[in-house]
Formats: C-alpha cells, sequence, structure tokens
C-alpha cells in the first residue's frame, strides 16, 4: 500500500482490517466520506454553540479518528468533546475546531492518495 503521508498513520486501521486490501480499501472509502461531513456537522454546531450535539458528534469522531492516526486532529476532538461535554473551558472551543478544520485538508488528500495506492 505504499508509504503512509506523514500527517496520517494507518497502522491502527490496518490492524481492525487484519491487513485485508479490500478492508482497508473500504474503510478508506468510508473516511473519505464520513470525515468531511462529521466535520462540517462540528463547524456548524460549535457556531451554533450547540454544545451537547457538538459532545455528540465529537465522541462519534473519536473512534473515526482513531483509523486516520493524525495525533492533532485527535487530541483536538477529544479536548473538543471535553470542554462541550463538561460545559467547562468553552473560550477554547473555536480553536479547537480550526485546529480541526486545520489538518482536515491535508488528510484528506493523505487518505486519497492511499486509497488509489
Amino acid at each position: 500500500m505504499g508509504k503512509t503521508a506523514a500527517c496520517i498513520n494507518l497502522d491502527y486501521l490496518r490492524l481492525m482490517a487484519d491487513n485485508d486490501e479490500e478492508m482497508i480499501q473500504t474503510m478508506l472509502a468510508m473516511l473519505l466520506e464520513e470525515l468531511p461531513s462529521e466535520m462540517d456537522k462540528i463547524r456548524e454546531l460549535a457556531a451554533d454553540k450547540n454544545w451537547d450535539e457538538l459532545t455528540r458528534v465529537s465522541h462519534k469522531m473519536k473512534s473515526t479518528l482513531a483509523f486516520v492516526g493524525n495525533e492533532a486532529m485527535s487530541t483536538a476532538n477529544k479536548e473538543l468533546e471535553r470542554v462541550t461535554k463538561y460545559k467547562t473551558d468553552l473560550h477554547l472551543a473555536p480553536s479547537l475546531v480550526a485546529t480541526l478544520n486545520e489538518h482536515l485538508p491535508s488528510v484528506l488528500q493523505a487518505l486519497t492518495n492511499q486509497a488509489a495506492a
């Protein structure tokens, strides 16, 4: 499957897919479909300050990001879930969403490259 781009680490995905190339391709396709739509939801919910729903979406996103293996996105998302769940440090939410947005294009490109490999 070629070398993984620096912004992603697909070791966990490969482990969960038991190195089955067909399953890996299926999971990559799922990630490429889910990530943009989940990020759209996160941006919208953060803008609306809908903390309860944002907590739910961030929680779901944890498992998705585990397959991607981008530490910055995983860390920002976990923190976003924490601040929205407990409604503490909510002033951090915009910068956490910005971190997710900042890394999304390169992650999507790396996932696309892996899917095409």
